[in-house]
């Protein structure tokens, strides 16, 4: 997650052990691995955001994306709602991601 002063906020997760392609299956298997957006932020307070997507890994991410966020020592917690998720067939679910300050 990166987090500019001007307000834009960019997210790229991808999971651990990804390799390089060697077919076109694998490309699939790798663009699957992974998901990123990124856009103009505002808090909307309570412990909200909204980021206005202007790009992103998945068409249906595009416009407005709603998130939750707690700090708890030095962990910072991102929380989604509960949505339909691409990663699981449109069925519902929260995804949550934990971001620990180092050193």
């Amino acid at each position: 997650m990166v987090l500019e002063p001007s307000g834009r906020i960019m997210f790229l997760l991808a999971k651990a052990g990804r390799r390089s392609p060697e077919s076109e299956a694998d490309r699939a298997v790798l663009f699957d691995a992974m998901a990123a957006y990124s856009g103009l932020v505002r808090w909307s307070g309570n412990g909200e955001f909204i980021t206005t997507v202007d790009v992103s890994w998945h068409p249906g991410w595009s416009g407005g994306q709603r998130r939750f966020f707690s700090l708890v020592g030095d962990r910072l917690i991102v929380r989604t709602p509960e949505q339909p998720s691409p990663r699981l067939d449109g069925r519902v679910g929260v995804g949550e991601i934990v971001f620990e300050r180092e050193g």
